[in-house]
């Protein structure tokens, strides 16, 4: 079995035992017959101090104070041992606190960082601890061995000299501290570590709380930025907005403007014409006693029309074609092969022809000046001599035999009022007027009119026009003999049940040029009525009777706009009339019998007369567009304004919306008529 090493104070006294005997020992021995010698060999009675045992009391004493100070060295080593075992202890728990704290700071990094990270770092630090205290135990174990091989060696040490025990002891102590001081080193590293990995971890999360901030912030700059060029796209909106709303008033103003300096202009032309009407009532003298008896004639007639008229429910509702003086078979229609009172040959140039481009000569609301009556030596135009033999007067102011009255004369158009409202009157055969062309015109004695105009391809065009200039019959020759018929109201027809239209018809169809597609824009030129009416109409009659023209889809040239109080066409506008010109050429190539009518429409400023001579010569601008820029031949093509009286946008103030114009086609309610 192992030997257990002996204590530096066990030895001694052991040794110490060795020299003095035990008393009963000592006792047997004086029992005994041996001699006794004192210190010096000699036979007592020994020298004074010395004791009878062999040791002197300064021995004794010295053997006590060693053995005294044995126990003492050995009470010291005791409680040196317990106290480095306390330290050691204390060492090891603040170690393993420090190791704990490490080991916890470090968990919560890597939680911080990824739980995966955090997983694997925490097997990680779990085996190093167990590592560590594998190491820790063997290192203690070591510790103890090495301390039972000093304490072995020291028991060893003090047995030789106590001297060499202090050494030892001061060596272990050493060694004990220097052990501590790398305890201590390892523990201060491992902390360092440890808080230089905590600090990582807190500068990782910090650079990713960083990212994250800076991708916040350049997210809610981009919301800012967008919240910024949406305000800045509204603002724009609002202005634009405004700036229509501007544009809106300004034209309105303009065209008050306008409006007043041709009112003002009309009450100068109504002096220059109370001068130029004596002359031409001189010449006129007997037709206006004539048509003074015929005016009383026809009040007469009026007042029992208008009484019949009230009897009956809505006036509107009845077919303003029937019961006209103007229902009387045209001279110039008549196959009697009567002979024209008057005979007008001409050969058109540019000079005598108006283009889209140029707008008219004669402003509205001024009396007719030299240049509109520059072809008529008797100073009146074409229009007005029609009228003037057909009903009697073309003066402002003066009443015609049927009893309207004349509050418009530009030359080029004649506006009268009577019991059915405004009624313009104009020269349907304007725009043939080519360069190049030749005319013939034939006036018959009742102010009717026959016009050929010939080509220099050979095609000819005839025309008969009524007294107050309407477009009756058309038809094309062309250089090989074929003759076709456009229309023909020569012929008597029915009168229109304008109340079962209006109560019958479906929804009108109305496209914009603008916003419609070139598909859409065919398939409403194509299309056959919207309703079956069981009739046909007249070319007047669909003129005239709103319920009749919205048979067919209506195609608003939104694309086209004018400036205040004209109605010349820029080459710029006219390019966008380009989708609607390509398909009526198109649908003429094929049928040349088609026919469009061209309307124009104004908006409610401005007086009415005003407004209905504005939007028929803007119509016949637009007819004039087409012609001149793509294939279309004027004589299918019919002209007719409405003024205000058809407004898109209920308003009586400015709106752009409602200067239009408008193209039907309306060749399926004239076919009908030839079906028949």
């Amino acid at each position: 079995m192992p030997l257990a090493p002996l204590k530096a104070s066990t030895a001694l006294v052991a040794s110490l035992s060795l020299i003095m005997p035990h008393p009963s020992l000592i006792s047997a021995a004086w029992a005994q017959d041996a001699d006794l010698r004192c210190l010096d060999q000699s036979l007592p009675p020994c020298p004074e101090g010395e004791r009878p045992e062999g040791y002197t009391p300064a021995e004794l004493a010295e053997f006590a104070a060693l053995a005294a100070q044995a126990l003492a060295a050995e009470e010291a080593a005791a409680e040196a041992e317990a106290r480095a075992a306390e330290e050691a202890a204390a060492e090891a728990e603040a170690r393993a606190a420090e190791e704990a704290a490490a080991a916890e700071a470090e968990a919560r990094a890597a939680e911080e960082a990824t739980a995966a990270e955090a997983e694997a770092r925490a097997a990680e630090e779990a085996a190093a601890a167990e590592a560590e205290a594998r190491a820790a135990d063997e290192a203690a174990a070591a510790e103890a061995e090495a301390r039972a091989a000093e304490e072995a060696a020291a028991a060893e040490a003090e047995a030789r000299a106590a001297e060499e025990a202090a050494a030892a002891e001061a060596e272990a102590r050493a060694a004990e501290e220097a052990a501590a001081a790398e305890a201590e080193a390892r523990a201060a590293d491992e902390a360092a570590a440890a808080e230089a990995e905590a600090r990582a971890a807190e500068e990782a999360a910090a650079a990713e709380a960083e990212a994250r901030a800076a991708e916040e912030a350049a997210a809610a700059e981009a919301e800012a930025r967008a919240a910024e060029e949406a305000a800045a796209a509204e603002a724009e909106a609002r202005a634009a907005e405004e700036a229509a709303a501007a544009e809106a008033e300004a034209r309105a103003a303009e065209e008050a403007a306008a409006a007043e300096a041709e009112a003002r202009a009309a009450e100068e032309a109504a002096a220059a014409e109370a001068e130029a009407r004596a002359a031409e009532e001189a010449a006129a003298a007997e037709a206006e006693a004539r048509a003074a008896e015929e005016a009383a004639a026809a009040e007469a007639q009026t007042v029992e029309e208008a009484a019949a008229t009230e009897a009956q429910p809505d006036a509107e509702l009845v077919d303003p074609t029937i019961g006209d003086d103007t229902d009387a078979p045209a001279a110039a229609a008549a196959d009697t092969g009567a002979d024209a009172a008057e005979i007008v040959e001409e050969t058109l140039d540019a000079d005598t022809v108006r283009t889209s481009e140029e707008d008219f000569e004669t402003p509205i609301s001024a009396a007719p000046t030299e240049a509109t009556t520059r072809n008529n030596s008797q100073g009146l135009s074409n229009i007005e001599k029609a009228l003037l033999v057909g009903l009697g007067a073309v003066v402002v102011g003066s009443v015609l035999r049927n009893g309207d009255r004349v509050v418009e004369n530009t030359g080029d158009r004649v506006v009268v009022e009577g019991t059915r409202g405004l009624t313009i009157y104009k020269d349907d055969d304007a725009i043939l007027r080519q360069t190049g062309a030749s005319v013939r015109t034939e006036t018959f004695s009742d102010g009717s009119t026959r016009t050929v105009l010939d080509r220099a391809d050979g095609t000819q065009v005839v025309t008969i026009r009524d007294t107050r200039g309407r477009v009756l019959r058309r038809a094309v020759v062309y250089p090989d003999g074929t003759q076709i018929e456009l229309f023909d109201d020569v012929q008597p027809v029915a009168a229109v049940d304008v109340q079962r239209l209006e109560d019958q018809r479906p929804t009108t169809r109305n496209l914009s040029a603008a916003d419609s597609d070139l598909i859409a824009l065919r398939a409403a030129l194509r299309e056959t009525l919207a309703y079956d009416a069981g009739r046909s109409f007249s070319l007047r009659q669909i003129r005239e009777i709103e319920q009749v023209r919205r048979l067919v889809p209506a195609i608003d040239l939104d694309t086209v706009t004018f400036a205040s109080g004209s109605a010349a066409i820029s080459a710029e506008q006219a390019l966008s009339l380009v989708r609607v010109g390509i398909l009526i050429e198109e649908m003429l190539f094929e049928n040349p019998r088609e026919v469009f009518l061209i309307e124009g429409h104004t908006d409610a400023t401005g007086s009415e007369s005003f407004n209905l001579t504005l939007s028929d010569r803007r119509a016949e601008s637009v007819a004039l567009a087409l012609t001149e820029s793509f294939d279309i031949p004027p004589e299918n093509l019919i002209v007719q304004g409405y003024g205000e009286g058809f407004l898109k946008v209920q308003t009586q103030s400015a709106e752009a919306a409602n200067r239009r114009a408008t193209v039907r086609r309306i060749t399926p309610l004239l076919r009908q008529l030839a079906a028949n």
